[in-house]
């Protein structure tokens, strides 16, 4: 995530209180900025926008016109905190300071090339498709690329038992620790979709398995007094693996296949109960050793004979069945000899989810609220029936953005109608396209993820009403008929 320090001006161009007018007119228009800092022996004491001077006398000291009230920010404040501040106070420069020493400026101007650029605004992290263009540039330049994919664990429970503003924290939370362990030289660090974070790296294989580690054990190890439960991950890391130059690449398909690859690595990390999955299932790093679920062998020997019978497992943890002697065997009834005849658990106590009958949701409401500066916030409504959920995202609604803003809470919406864990449904791109004819059509690829497995689907849209609830329908249009068995009906009254 770029910081203010990043994208500042450190050649400060400054006043002194005792400087006229006309100095400070020079000053601007020579150096075509539009305020200036007042610094009394390397102090700030004031600001001086150009808005102060219009109609002052040219011999008028700066000192008394100057603006004695300013706002300061450290180097280390992102680029989208410093957006957002700006645009609550309503100025267009912020002073940089660092122990107590002005190092910068920093304007809209300096600010608005990384506001173009797609980040998320939860985690002030780059977005998948900044991700993209980093390796897809790293391939380009011959470099050898490894993807490391975490998922965090039961996010979808986390945000249904303590709400979405504590998962907020939670994606907060994880980014600021990855951040803290990659290298932007060298590292590419994204939110991918949903709960996913992606790094893509330059470092050699061994390095980019140890940086996988790394993350998880910090992921795993560092408290957070604002969270209720501590934060798991599951890692999957593919790629440096290349033996040879590649020769007519098709890079960006390069790309997709380690993404893919590294993703069904971290769904087997998740399915073998272990931290961190590497290609093949080779060097496999399990998590730390958990207490078993099992009762003791003395409590299973002391089990009834009947409970040792080779029946379908009851749905609690129990003992493993022991096998009958066999005079016992020879005695017992013909009728508990015969497994295949044994009696079926019933279905009230089964805690799969059945697919019930095929359904499809539809948009029930779609609402878009436009705060100061550009920021927006989208809210989605889905119905199935009677049956509906909501959810909304914000940020920035610069270029496309908005439309993917109104995507992701399209996606966040119809995850909440499936069975959890392990279902979800993840707004990977949005695209409007030209018809020819004088209209647009919306394209919308999204992840329909399963326990099993990740299924990407293209959806499309006609624009009718407005661009916006196309990117919802082309959402639905891609996923409708990979969930419309799986979605839950509501809880009965």
């Amino acid at each position: 995530m770029k910081t203010i320090r990043d994208v500042m001006t450190s050649d400060v161009i400054r006043l002194s209180p005792t400087n006229k007018i006309k100095t400070a007119i020079i000053l601007m228009k020579g150096h075509n900025i539009g305020g200036l800092p007042v610094l009394e022996e390397d102090q700030v004491v004031g600001v001086l926008d150009y808005h102060d001077v219009l109609g002052k006398d040219n011999d008028t000291l700066v000192q008394h016109i100057m603006d004695r009230e300013f706002v300061t920010v450290p180097p280390e404040m992102s680029v989208a905190d410093a957006a957002n501040l700006m645009t609550r106070i309503g100025s267009g420069r912020l002073l940089v300071m660092h122990n107590g020493q002005l190092i910068g400026v920093v304007t809209r101007a300096d600010l608005l090339p990384e506001l173009g650029k797609s980040f998320d605004p939860i985690t002030g992290l780059p977005r998948a498709d900044a991700m993209r263009d980093w390796g897809i540039e790293a391939l380009k330049r011959g470099l050898e690329i490894t993807v490391i994919f975490m998922d965090l664990d039961e996010f979808g429970q986390f945000n249904k038992k303590y709400g979405h503003i504590t998962g907020d924290r939670v994606l907060k939370h994880v980014a600021r620790i990855l951040q803290t362990h990659v290298e932007e030289e060298r590292d590419m660090l994204c939110r991918y979709a949903g709960d996913e974070f992606v790094v893509v790296t330059t470092r050699n294989s061994e390095d980019a398995r140890a940086l996988a580690d790394l993350l998880n054990e910090k992921v795993r190890t560092t408290e957070n007094q604002e969270l209720p439960e501590p934060v798991t991950g599951s890692i999957g890391v593919h790629g440096g693996k290349r033996t040879k130059e590649r020769e007519d690449v098709h890079y960006e398909a390069t790309l997709d296949n380690l993404i893919n690859l590294a993703s069904k690595s971290c769904t087997r990390a998740k399915s073998q109960g272990v931290a961190v999955a590497l290609p093949d299932g080779v060097g496999i790093l399990p998590p730390p050793a958990a207490p078993p679920l099992e009762p003791p062998p003395e409590a299973a020997a002391a089990a009834p004979a009947a409970e040792r019978a080779p029946e379908p497992a009851p749905v609690q943890p129990a003992a493993p069945p022991v096998e009958p002697s066999p005079e016992a065997a020879a005695a017992a009834p013909a009728a508990e000899q015969a497994p295949e005849r044994a009696p079926v658990q019933p279905a009230a106590r089964r805690e799969e989810f059945v697919a019930g009958p095929t359904r499809r949701l539809r948009i029930q409401g779609l609402n878009l609220s436009w705060g100061a500066g550009s920021t927006v916030t989208a809210e989605v409504e889905l119905a199935d029936g009677d049956n509906a959920h909501k959810s909304s995202r914000s940020g920035f609604a610069l270029g496309n953005n908005a439309l993917r803003l109104v995507a992701d809470a399209t996606a966040e919406a119809a995850s909440q109608f499936l069975p959890t864990p392990g279902y979800g449904v993840i707004a990977e791109s949005v695209q409007v396209v030209p018809t020819g004819t004088g209209g647009d059509v919306v394209l919308v690829t999204a992840l329909f993820i399963t326990p099993q497995s990740q299924v990407r689907a293209s959806g499309s849209s006609v624009v009718k009403q407005d661009a916006y609830r196309a990117a919802a329908a082309a959402l639905l249009n891609a996923v409708n008929r990979h969930i419309s068995t799986l979605i839950q009906p509501p809880p009965e009254a």
